[in-house]
């Protein structure tokens, strides 16, 4: 690199001064002596277009006096820059802090010169010859100077060398002189280009909508990369979506501080498409005048970090991935993918509502109306935001969609079902259009591509909608129990069922409506009842709501506070001349605590006097037993005698020892006698405790008996 060496005075050249005073006679040209020049750094660094700054000390004493001020010392300065640039002039600035001794500024020296007296005190010169300063000193005065300078707006990068130098200034017509005995000073300032290199992604927006895409941008939201899906078109190119991208430095940063101001991040970037669309460099804008005058459309365009990547259709259904390198060496920087789908070749039908009334979800010129959802598909599975296709419905006398001219029993949508408007969330890709109810019965409700079957290539689901009836034909009603205590709340049901006898399925608008609904005795609560899954507004109102299409509605009512029967009828219009009304009633009772307890006294003390007989006949019963136990023993007893007799007399016959044996005989019917009479004494003692408990029994019963006749 060649080099340019130039020397030039600085734009504030500080001349520093040494004033001695006056002589009687004048001296030769005065010289400065013990000088210094010290730099604060000898490097520094900058931005292109940004400053670099230092400072620098000069020292000295003089070594003469003459009438022109005594002596001055001027910094002087060359500098090598790159190639084709000069160097930024220095700027330099003495003002009066301590790091200065001796040094005073004179403000009247014109040009260049900045002055810097040392010593004495000033003293303004005309404006046709420099200012001077002197003062009447005995002897040399030291002299330190300290100034800051810097070097503005460097224009290229690269290396600058400042070099300084000290001389003496001219006096009168002389002409300058180098300071004696004193080596120049370097300052190098490292130059370097701003990063405004864009090597990395910083934001990216895709849209459909430009002026989403390019909203998101200006305001720095974050990026917006969702998947875009468009239709692929029928080959002429159409525009489907504009994508934006920004890149950053190394740093991250989208900009950069250069000199007073910023410089953006800017990148040439390559933009390519594969596979299907094509793309075109725009300006950002969506006018018409703007998008006529696009770039030709292809597979591949040059442009600018930020400007507009405008995304083409061009009939060819698939993905088509975009992908973003840096022009200068292809490095990648981002790539995403916009989705172009073909025709419809399946759908995914529901219904909001399979069992309802007459009545629907809500209305359209007078008749009802459930909402079919659709989500149609392309052959790559893609779920598409627009298309044209058909409403079957097995009976169109119970529901459908308006039919149009191409066929009596199919609806064509495009947009539309039949000539109904139908909404299609472009986000959720759902296509919502409403079926119309005629009649009661059931309809099997299908989508296809063609307004005949036969020419159809596809149908999607069936989904059945079953009309039912919105009056009620007949009705029953219960309690949830038989008997209530008194202020007891109770559920009543009511169950009914339209002229198919299905269960009634009410909806807004409907006509059930009861002739008549009464409660005996008139039950007094009238709120609203607060129960999950009740109906209605109160347990008198003649509007049946069923609940959820069970044709089930619930009341509750809270019963009277004391005992009585309840009975609440339910009366439908009879239906055809001559027919009565018809009233169904359930029924219930009220128990009251006290009529409650006397009959359970009443039926304990029965209880108990009915326990007590039986006790009385079960003992009677048990003493006789024990009785008769004790005759049979007696008896038996004495025909041990007899027979004891009889051996006795048998015995008497017989020698000594059978008389022993007839005594011993008789000692043994003496012991049976007693073990009789023992018994007889236990069963007496028995039958009195019998009788005494039988008179306690009878005592009881006859209390029980006198606290119920009370």
């Amino acid at each position: 690199m060649s080099t340019k060496t130039f020397f030039k005075r600085a734009a504030s050249v500080l001349v520093v001064s040494l004033g001695f005073g006056l002589l009687s006679v004048p001296s030769s040209q005065a010289a400065a002596t013990s000088a210094s020049l010290t730099l604060s750094a000898a490097t520094a660094t900058a931005t292109v277009g940004d400053s670099a700054s230092a400072s620098w000390t000069l020292r000295f004493t003089g070594d003469n006096l003459n009438t022109n001020g005594g002596d001055s010392v001027i910094v002087k300065y060359g500098c090598e820059a790159p190639s084709g640039v000069s160097c930024p002039s220095i700027l330099a600035r003495q003002a009066p802090t301590s790091d200065s001794v001796n040094a005073f500024i004179q403000t009247a020296r014109s040009g260049l010169w900045l002055d810097i007296t040392g010593g004495g005190y000033g003293e303004s010169a005309t404006a046709a010859s420099p200012a001077t300063s002197y003062a009447q000193y005995s002897g040399p005065i030291a002299v330190r100077s300290t100034a800051s300078f810097k070097a503005v707006a460097f224009p290229k990068a690269g290396e600058y060398t400042y070099t300084f130098y000290m001389y003496n200034p001219a006096q009168g017509l002389g002409t300058q002189s180098a300071v004696t005995g004193y080596t120049a000073v370097t300052w190098t300032v490292t130059v370097t280009a701003p990063n405004t290199a864009g090597t990395s992604l910083s934001r990216k927006y895709l849209s459909s909508d430009i002026w989403t895409a390019q909203n998101n941008k200006k305001n720095g939201m974050p990026s917006t990369d969702s998947a875009l899906a468009v239709s692929a078109g029928t080959g002429t190119p159409a525009i489907v979506g504009y994508a934006f991208v920004t890149t950053a430095n190394s740093a991250g940063d989208t900009r950069v501080a250069v000199g007073s101001g910023f410089s953006t991040v800017d990148e040439s970037l390559t933009v390519t498409i594969t596979g299907a669309g094509l793309i075109a460099q725009g300006d950002g804008t969506a006018t018409s005048s703007i998008i006529s005058t696009l770039n030709s459309r292809g597979t591949s365009s040059t442009i600018a970090s930020g400007e507009t990547i405008v995304i083409y259709n061009n009939g060819t259904a698939g993905v088509g991935t975009i992908t973003v390198t840096r022009s200068t060496n292809g490095a990648a920087i981002t790539t995403f993918s916009v989705t172009f789908f073909g025709d419809a070749k399946s759908a995914g039908v529901a219904l909001s509502d399979t069992v309802t009334s007459l009545a629907g979800t809500a209305s359209i010129a007078g008749l009802g109306y459930v909402n079919l959802t659709a989500q149609l598909k392309d052959a790559g599975a893609n779920l598409l935001s627009s298309g044209t296709f058909y409403v079957f419905s097995s009976d169109t006398k119970v529901a459908g969609t308006v039919p149009t001219s191409t066929g009596a029993t199919s609806y064509q949508t495009g947009h539309r079902c039949g000539n109904i408007s139908d909404s299609w969330n472009t986000t959720t890709k759902v296509l919502t259009c409403p079926i119309l109810l005629r009649d009661t019965g059931t309809a099997v409700i299908t989508l296809r591509d063609s307004w005949t079957v036969t020419a159809s290539t596809w149908t999607s689901n069936e989904v059945t909608v079953d009309v039912r009836g919105n009056v009620v034909r007949a009705i029953t009603v219960a309690f949830d129990k038989a008997t209530y205590a008194p202020g007891e709340k109770a559920i009543l049901t009511l169950t009914a069922t339209e002229v198919a006898a299905k269960a009634l399925a009410t909806r807004s608008g409907d006509t059930s409506r009861l002739t008549r609904v009464v409660s005996t005795p008139t039950l007094s609560q009238t709120t609203v009842p607060t129960e999950a899954g009740t109906q209605g507004t109160n347990y008198t109102d003649t509007t049946f709501l069923s609940y959820q299409d069970t044709g089930v509605e619930t009341r509750v009512v809270t019963m009277p506070t004391y005992g009585t029967d309840v009975s609440y009828a339910v009366t439908i219009p009879g239906f055809g001349v001559g027919v009565e009304n018809v009233t169904v009633t359930a029924t219930a009772k009220v128990v009251n605590p006290q009529d409650a307890l006397i009959a359970a006294a009443t039926a304990a003390a029965a209880k108990a006097g009915a326990d007590a007989v039986a006790a009385a006949a079960a003992a009677q019963a048990a003493a006789t037993a024990a009785a008769d136990a004790a005759t049979d023993a007696a008896l038996e007893a004495i025909d041990a005698a007899n027979a004891a007799t009889d051996a006795a007399n048998l015995a008497a016959e017989a020698a000594d020892a059978a008389t022993v044996a007839a005594e011993e005989a008789r000692d043994a019917a003496d012991a049976a006698t007693a073990a009789v009479e023992a018994l007889a004494t236990e069963v007496a003692t028995l039958m009195a405790a019998l009788k005494a408990q039988i008179t306690t029994l009878a005592n009881t019963v006859a209390k029980i008996a006198k606290k119920v006749k009370a």
